[in-house]
């Protein structure tokens, strides 16, 4: 086959420096990053179709200490993954990217719903300009220590001010609900903010299900991947979350000073809140709280390489070449982590299965009284 003999980038591809440095290959057709490794990020420039797989091993053999039989066996591995990604001229377009300009997308279990891809980038630059004269770091801890504070106190409310009131739950609960989807809103908008304050504006907003079947609102911010600095990428993946923790402080200050139906439903709604933080961190769905650790730790794609094991593991699939080449201690904690998630999401979904039984029989005891 001519594409993998004398292989040839296709066009739209553009190889950048992003997240600590490491060079990344940027697919604009579909907007995916692929990382490279620093021989990988060089090797790619010399695939213009002009050398055979030949020529650029001896090259390779030339430049490093590897046998001619070594660095053949690696380059053919390298090609091949490239090609089985669309990456190359005459190889087929990945499925990913068939998808990308499509309203709908689904990702880690969760479909997506774009809203718009403009609105937000517009609506937000105006202030960004105004933030970005201030310290960055400043401005993090203010907002970090707002949050954090915010979650205690929320925390405290709920397990140490007073309950809802059960007499005035029939409505009042539909009214929280709805404050917590503005919540949602904000939550997102935090993300967008930090984005477009470090000018890597999200590419857009809409709607998930997260497991098919929880709502949420989500920002597109993919190109957080040209960030070099961890801390920044730290940042924009908690942005959310702790604005979160702010809003959190304001309804326990309410539930704990207020009365009436205005206290039950901050009451009711720090229940949904804290519900939603221990969500939002738990490191083993697909949340900001993996995003952080993630990006702190400087991995990519932890959740796809360990399910990537497990299908191979499971349904004997064959493995691409970037996690054959993973050591045997990496995939015995990538299997784990693999595990572990896919346990918390059976778990998860047993607990909504029962939760949702248990309130639709509770309905219908009140209303056969």
């Amino acid at each position: 086959m001519e594409t993998l003999t004398r292989p040839k980038l296709r066009e739209g591809l553009e190889v950048i420096r992003g997240m600590d440095d490491h060079p990344l290959l940027y697919d604009a057709d579909s907007g995916i990053y692929h990382r490279l490794s620093r021989s990988a990020a060089g090797l790619v420039q010399r695939l213009d179709g002009s050398r055979s797989l030949e020529d650029i091993a001896t090259l390779m053999t030339q430049r490093g200490a590897k046998t001619p039989e070594a660095a053949r066996t690696e380059l053919d591995r390298f090609v091949q993954n490239l090609y089985d990604s669309g990456l190359l001229d005459g190889s087929p377009t990945p499925q990913r990217a068939h998808h990308a300009g499509r309203r709908g997308k689904r990702s880690q279990m969760m479909p997506r719903f774009v809203v718009s891809r403009t609105v937000m980038p517009r609506l937000l630059e105006p202030p960004a300009a105004v933030l970005r004269k201030v310290s960055g770091s400043a401005l993090a801890g203010v907002h970090l220590a707002g949050g954090v504070v915010g979650t205690l106190v929320a925390v405290w409310a709920l397990f140490a001010g007073p309950s809802a009131d059960p007499r005035l739950a029939h409505w009042t609960t539909l009214i929280a609900f709805v404050l917590f989807l503005i919540q949602i809103v904000l939550h997102e908008t935090a993300h967008a903010m930090v984005a477009q304050i470090l000018k890597v504006p999200v590419r857009g907003f809409g709607f998930a299900l997260l497991f098919y079947f929880m709502p949420l609102a989500y920002v597109d911010r993919t190109d957080a991947y040209r960030l070099r600095e961890r801390g920044s990428r730290v940042v924009l993946a908690l942005a959310g979350p702790v604005n979160d923790g702010w809003v959190a402080g304001i309804t326990a200050l309410v539930a704990v000073t207020a009365n009436g139906t205005v206290a039950t439903v901050a009451a009711t709604m720090l229940v949904f809140q804290v519900f939603s933080v221990i969500t939002n961190l738990n490191p083993l769905l697909p949340s900001d709280g993996y995003a952080a650790l993630e990006a702190g730790m400087g991995t990519v794609d932890a959740r796809g390489r360990a399910f990537g094991l497990l299908k191979h593991v499971l349904l004997r699939r064959p493995l691409p070449s970037h996690l054959a080449a993973m050591t045997p201690a990496a995939r015995r904690l990538h299997l784990a982590y693999g595990a572990l998630c896919t346990l918390y999401v059976l778990v998860l979904a047993y607990a909504a299965v029962r939760g949702t039984a248990f309130s639709y029989s509770g309905i219908q005891g009140m209303w056969n009284q």
